[in-house]
């Protein structure tokens, strides 16, 4: 069953609203449309580093490697893109101010949603019931 790991920006509920959910697996959405997943995600520095890998296997690559060794390093470096895709959405994230909370097993991204959420519901209603808490609300 696939992990996604959950990542919050600050403290407190208010957290909870901005959540980040990324799939701890190959993305086969950045190894079949590369530039357009980087784009999407707002990952620039890597979208300008797939463009100039390109670029070079285009430009400069054909006059030295045969055709059947360029497709092979273009698909090694999409390959390369699917397996560390998900690791620059966290590093972006991180960079953004975000903090790993909580790492959930779920078939599915909603699901996962709804496990996480469920979790952070029964631990405030377990810290709302303990000893302690009924304490400093009695006068």
């Amino acid at each position: 069953m696939p992990l996604y790991s959950i990542h919050l920006r600050g403290n407190g509920r208010e957290s909870f609203a901005e959540a980040e959910f990324v799939r701890q697996a190959f993305c086969w959405k950045a190894f079949f449309l590369g530039p357009l997943w980087l784009a999407r995600h707002r990952l620039w520095v890597g979208l300008l580093l797939w463009a100039a890998a390109y670029l070079f296997l285009l430009a400069v690559l054909p006059a030295v490697l045969s055709a059947s060794s360029i497709f092979l390093i273009a698909l090694c470096l999409q390959i390369y893109l699917g397996l560390e895709a998900n690791r620059l959405r966290e590093a972006k994230l991180a960079r953004q101010g975000y903090r790993l909370a909580e790492i959930v097993s779920a078939p599915a991204s909603e699901l996962a949603e709804a496990r996480f959420y469920r979790q952070v519901e029964a631990r405030d209603a377990a810290q709302d019931s303990s000893p302690g808490a009924q304490d400093d609300a009695q006068p």
